[in-house]
C-alpha cells in the first residue's frame, strides 16, 4: 500500500539525505562487484566466457538502463518512486543470487549467468528512473553539488573498500567458490537499500510531473538545451565509457597480471572515484562547467593514448596503469557530478521524471554501446592480435585503446550543443 504523502520539514530533508545516502553507500558494493569491476570478469572467464562475453557483461547494465528507462519512469510517476525502487531491487536481489550460482548450471552456465544479467540490468533501470526524480522530492537546489558529491564518496568509499577486501580474500589464483562468496555477499548488500529507502516518506510537492507519458515525452523533446545536452552525453559515453573494463581484460590476457592484483586495482580505480566526488565541486565552481567539460576530454584523451603505449606487464607497468586507471576514474567522477547537475538542472519543472528519463537514455545507451559494440570488435577478429610501430609490439587491446583517445577528441565537437559552455538564446535553468 502506497505511503500516504507527508508535509515536509528541514528535519525530514535531512533524515531523507542521510537515508538516502545509506542506501546507497550499502547497496554499490553489490551494484559495483557485478556490473563495473573486475570480479564479473573474472568470473565469466572461468565459467567458460570468452573476452567477448565477459566485456558484454560490463555492457548489459547502462544498456538497458538506456533502452527501459523511460517506460520505467512512466511507471514511477505510477506507482511512486519508493514503491519501484523497493519492488525491482527485490527482483534484482534475486537474479544476483541466480548469477553466483550460475556455475552449477554446468554447460548453461553462460546463458543463465547472461540472462539473469538482463533481469538484474532491466530491474535496476526501474531504480534509475526513480531515484533522481525521488532525491527532487526533498532535495534543495543549493544542496544538490553537495549531496550528490557526498553520496558519491560515501558508495565509492564502500565499494573501494569492499574490492579490496575481496582482493585480499581470493588470492592470485582464486577458485570459483571464492569469486561465488563474493558474490553472494554483494547480493545481500541489495537489502540495504530495500530497508532505507522504505523508510523515505513520500512528501508533498509543489512541483508535481503534471503530464502524461506521451506529453511529457514531447515536453522532453521540445526542451532544445535538454535535447542538445543529450545528444553530447551519448557521444561522449560512446566514445569514453569501455576504457575500464577494457584495462581488464588487458590486465589479465595479455599482461597476465595475477587476479588479486586485478581486483585490487579495480578497487584504486574506485578510489580515484572517490576523490574525484570529494573535489568535483570545487573545481567546477573554481574553473567554471565550461573549462571542466573541455578537461574531462583531455584527460580521457590523454589517459586512453597513453595506456596505447604500456605493453609489458611488469611491477613498474602494474603501477603505472593503476595511476593511470585512477586518474581516468577520477575524471569520471567529475564528469557524473557535472552531468548530472546539469541534467537535473535543465529538466522542465513538472516534468522532471521524463526529462531525466530521457537525458539518462541517451546517458546510458551510449554507455553500454560503448562496451557493447567493443566487445563484438573484440570477438569478431577485425583487430590484429599483433601488430607494430617501429620496434614496438602492440596487441588488440591496445588498438582498441588507441580508437577511444581518436574517438573522445571527435566528441569533443559536440560540446556546440551544451548550453552550459555554449549558451543559446533563453532557456529554463533550474539551479541555485
Amino acid at each position: 500500500m502506497a505511503k500516504p504523502p507527508m508535509e515536509i520539514t528541514p528535519e525530514l530533508r535531512r533524515s531523507s539525505e542521510r537515508k538516502a545516502i545509506l542506501s546507497s553507500a550499502i547497496a554499490a558494493m553489490g551494484d559495483i562487484t557485478l556490473v563495473d569491476s573486475a570480479v564479473i570478469i573474472l568470473f565469466a572467464q572461468m565459467i567458460g566466457a570468452g573476452d567477448m562475453f565477459s566485456m558484454l557483461t560490463t555492457s548489459l547494465l547502462p544498456l538497458f538502463n538506456g533502452l527501459c528507462v523511460i517506460p520505467m519512469a512512466w511507471v514511477a510517476g505510477r506507482t511512486g518512486y519508493q514503491t519501484l525502487i523497493v519492488r525491482v531491487t527485490s527482483v534484482a536481489l534475486f537474479a544476483y543470487l541466480m548469477i553466483a550460482a550460475s556455475p552449477f548450471f554446468g554447460k548453461g552456465a553462460v546463458a543463465m549467468m547472461l540472462g539473469m544479467l538482463v533481469l538484474f540490468a532491466v530491474m535496476s533501470t526501474g531504480y534509475v528512473a526513480a531515484w533522481f526524480p525521488m532525491l527532487d522530492t526533498f532535495l534543495l537546489q543549493e544542496r544538490r553539488t553537495v549531496f550528490l558529491g557526498s553520496m558519491r564518496f560515501s558508495w565509492q568509499l564502500s565499494s573501494t573498500l569492499f574490492l579490496l577486501s575481496a582482493g585480499l580474500f581470493i588470492g592470485k589464483n582464486p577458485p570459483i567458490e571464492k569469486l561465488q562468496i563474493i558474490l553472494l555477499i554483494g547480493a545481500l548488500c541489495l537489502l540495504g537499500r530495500i530497508f532505507f529507502i522504505s523508510r523515505i516518506p513520500v512528501f508533498k510537492t509543489e512541483k508535481k510531473d503534471t503530464f502524461g507519458f506521451a506529453d511529457g515525452l514531447r515536453t522532453a523533446l521540445a526542451n532544445k538545451p535538454l535535447a542538445g545536452y543529450s545528444v553530447y552525453l551519448f557521444v561522449l559515453n560512446l566514445a569514453a565509457y569501455g576504457t575500464l573494463p577494457l584495462s581488464t581484460l588487458y590486465l589479465k590476457n595479455h599482461l597476465h597480471a595475477p587476479d588479486n592484483l586485478i581486483v585490487m586495482i579495480s578497487a584504486m580505480t574506485l578510489a580515484g572515484m572517490l576523490v574525484g566526488s570529494l573535489c568535483a565541486g570545487k573545481l567546477i565552481t573554481r574553473f567554471g562547467i565550461k573549462n571542466t567539460f573541455l578537461g574531462i576530454h583531455i584527460a580521457y584523451a590523454v589517459i586512453n593514448f597513453s595506456l596505447f603505449f604500456i605493453g609489458k606487464g611488469n611491477a613498474f607497468t602494474y603501477a603505472l596503469i593503476t595511476l593511470l586507471l585512477i586518474a581516468y576514474s577520477f575524471t569520471f567522477a567529475s564528469a557524473s557530478i557535472a552531468s548530472t547537475s546539469e541534467m537535473m538542472a535543465l529538466a522542465t519543472p513538472g516534468n522532471k521524471a521524463m526529462a531525466m528519463a530521457f537525458c539518462g537514455t541517451f546517458y546510458y545507451t551510449g554507455s553500454g554501446l560503448s562496451r557493447m559494440i567493443s566487445s563484438l570488435v573484440l570477438g569478431s577478429g577485425m583487430l590484429a592480435s599483433h601488430w607494430s610501430i617501429g620496434s614496438m609490439e602492440l596487441c588488440r587491446y591496445q588498438s582498441l585503446f588507441l580508437i577511444y583517445s581518436v574517438a573522445i577528441v571527435f566528441a569533443a565537437m559536440f560540446l556546440v550543443v551544451v548550453p552550459a559552455v555554449f549558451p543559446k538564446g533563453e532557456y529554463i535553468y533550474d539551479a541555485h
